[in-house]
């Protein structure tokens, strides 16, 4: 009898310790060494869901080493950088035990090791991502050849022959992700590239197919639920939608509200004066403008610039006769925030009724569409 209770005893003790130890979360650990900097102060920075960048930890460099512990909720993206310093070594953190190697004026190009979760992430770059970058390197180098960096205008066999080729790359970079994210749908790595790659450059069928995708434990991460915000946001901006209001000022320090362009047609234009995309499409803005601004269409330019006299030099360079509005916020421009804009150029064409028509109309589809409206009026 004393055998059977020592030994229930014993097996609830086993027991009781096994809860405890699956219970108790491990957390993380990060062994750092930074070639050339022997002492200094080395932070732990976190990109919240909203993109916003936080420090959250620091610690003292001895001997060219450091060490960070704590514990995360789940894989989020991190950053170890030096005090003052834009970029450092970036990472998807775990609760795990990871080593980076570093030199002191290039922590970006850290070695890191033992992130089980970055690597999977990282796998889509090194793999993927460069396979697309082989033949998108050597065609943007043919257009701008044809072009003469965009002085000349295509032929009519150059502009077909450009558009199959863009069409196949196209092809081909979807298919490559496709597979990523359904191979690592139960991994935060796939909602990154969901967030990284479609959001920007997909369409909002395919964020809202690919979400779908994802496992319910993803969907429910921080990425996850990023991802689901973009959707619901999407279709608050989608055709047919009413516009969102807004308010900014201008170039004068003029309040200008969205809803002052009532009963014409208006070319929501978001850019900025760093971006080069932006600055070879306003050309074909100003063409769209001087074409049907007599026949009640308008463009309202939205920068996404921090400088005012960038900004200013950028519209009057570009010859952007038409009214334009900025917080000087950069990304965090509240206008771009509630469109949801994730890369400029992006834009809307706002009906006289308030209502989008169209997103995203460049080159030759801005005037298709400006065309196709006033030759009805």
């Amino acid at each position: 009898m004393k055998s059977t209770i020592i030994k229930s005893s014993f097996l609830a003790l086993t027991l009781s310790a096994a809860v405890i130890s699956c219970s108790k979360k491990e957390g993380f650990t990060i062994n750092g060494t930074i070639a050339g900097l022997d002492k200094g102060t080395v932070y732990l920075e976190n990109t919240d869901e909203k993109g916003n960048k936080k420090i959250t930890d620091s610690t003292e460099i001895k001997e060219g080493n450091f060490t960070f512990t704590g514990t995360v909720p789940e894989p989020l993206l991190y950053t170890v950088k030096l005090k003052g310093e834009e970029y450092g070594a970036f990472l998807l953190l775990d609760n795990e035990t990871i080593k980076i190697e570093a030199k002191k004026d290039s922590i970006f190009k850290a070695k890191i090791t033992g992130a089980a979760q970055y690597d999977i992430y990282q796998s889509y770059y090194n793999n993927e991502f460069k396979k697309i970058q082989a033949i998108a390197g050597p065609l943007y180098k043919l257009s701008d050849s044809l072009t003469q960096n965009g002085k000349v205008k295509l032929t009519a066999a150059q502009q077909t022959m450009m558009d199959k080729k863009w069409k196949d790359l196209q092809t081909f970079a979807d298919d490559l992700t496709d597979k990523f994210i359904r191979k690592n749908k139960d991994k935060v790595a796939a909602a990154l590239v969901i967030n990284d790659r479609i959001v920007s450059y997909g369409t909002p069928d395919q964020v809202k197919t690919y979400y779908g995708i994802l496992a319910p434990e993803i969907q429910k991460s921080v990425y996850g639920k990023q991802l689901k915000a973009t959707i619901d946001l999407n279709e608050k901006t989608a055709v047919g939608s009413t516009a969102p209001e807004f308010s900014q000022t201008d170039i004068n320090g003029k309040i200008v509200k969205l809803s002052d362009y009532k009963g014409k047609y208006v070319l929501v234009d978001f850019w900025a004066s760093w971006c080069g995309p932006c600055r070879k499409e306003n050309p074909n803005v100003v063409l769209a403008y001087k074409t049907y601004h007599d026949k009640g269409f308008d463009v309202l330019g939205v920068s996404l610039d921090d400088k005012k006299n960038l900004w200013q030099k950028a519209v009057e360079r570009d010859g952007l006769t038409w009214t334009h509005v900025s917080d000087l916020k950069g990304w965090q421009n509240e206008a771009a925030i509630l469109y949801g804009v994730k890369m400029v150029p992006t834009n809307y064409l706002i009906g006289p009724d308030g209502k989008i028509v169209a997103k995203n109309l460049r080159e030759a589809e801005l005037q298709s569409k400006l065309k196709e409206i006033f030759s009805k009026s």
